[in-house]
């Protein structure tokens, strides 16, 4: 809240309107709330409804990407012009599209929170400055690049070939193998179910959640199992 004088009688009443309206509404309406101030501020709203790895990305870019570039403006100062000459900027040093992207979209996500909220009249980062990137095509391996890779690893680790195996074989994601839990795999019926995931959080924390609630698990057949080399 302002705490000097205002330019007029106008000026005065707008700030109080604003204040009050906030104050109902249930947001601060500070005209000098600042754009680091506020996406922190979303931030720890948003810890507790995200699941961990989408919250530490969110963090990554929210502390090192864009309270940096826009952190000292008012939040009414930001405008879609400092936006796109940030994209460009990034672009035009050889940053990739899609770290670019994901900022730009984090940045989007906060201001239409402010929106939604009725702390900001629109979404300044809206529609974003560029398009989202294609992601690079996958070429899956060759049963034959298959057969050598795992034929390598059981050299070298067998477990690890076991697993490779798995996921090979039944198409799970790294997560999902790494987060079958021995009540989930039915031997005799040759089927398994997928209700945890395994995820690095921060490169530092591990995370093991069962899957959404209400969704139901993912049940596959297990591979048949291939002769030793």
């Amino acid at each position: 809240m302002r705490r000097g004088g205002f330019e007029d009688a106008f000026a005065a009443e707008t700030a109080l309107r604003r204040f009050l309206e906030g104050r109902r509404l249930g947001f601060d309406a500070d005209p000098h709330e600042t754009v680091a101030a506020y996406l922190t501020k979303w931030l720890k709203g948003m810890e507790f409804l995200l699941k961990p790895t989408t919250y530490a990305r969110y963090r990554t870019y929210v502390l090192c990407e864009l309270i940096p570039v826009f952190g000292k403006l008012r939040l009414e100062e930001l405008a879609h012009d400092h936006i796109a000459a940030y994209t460009h900027e990034q672009l035009d040093t050889g940053r990739g599209r899609q770290a670019v992207y994901h900022c730009l979209a984090t940045l989007s996500s906060a201001l239409g929170s402010a929106v939604r909220t009725h702390r900001l009249p629109f979404n300044a980062a809206q529609p974003l400055p560029m398009r989202r990137p294609r992601p690079d095509e996958r070429v899956p391996w060759t049963a034959e690049q298959a057969v050598a890779f795992l034929s390598h690893c059981r050299n070298v680790d067998p477990a690890f070939a076991d697993l490779f195996e798995v996921i090979i074989g039944t198409g799970l994601r790294k997560g999902e193998a790494l987060g079958l839990q021995r009540p989930c795999v039915r031997l005799d019926d040759r089927v398994m179910y997928i209700r945890h995931t395994l995820s690095a959080v921060a490169t530092t924390n591990s995370s093991c959640p069962p899957r959404r609630p209400g969704r139901a698990a993912t049940g596959c057949r297990c591979p048949t199992a291939s002769p030793p080399p």
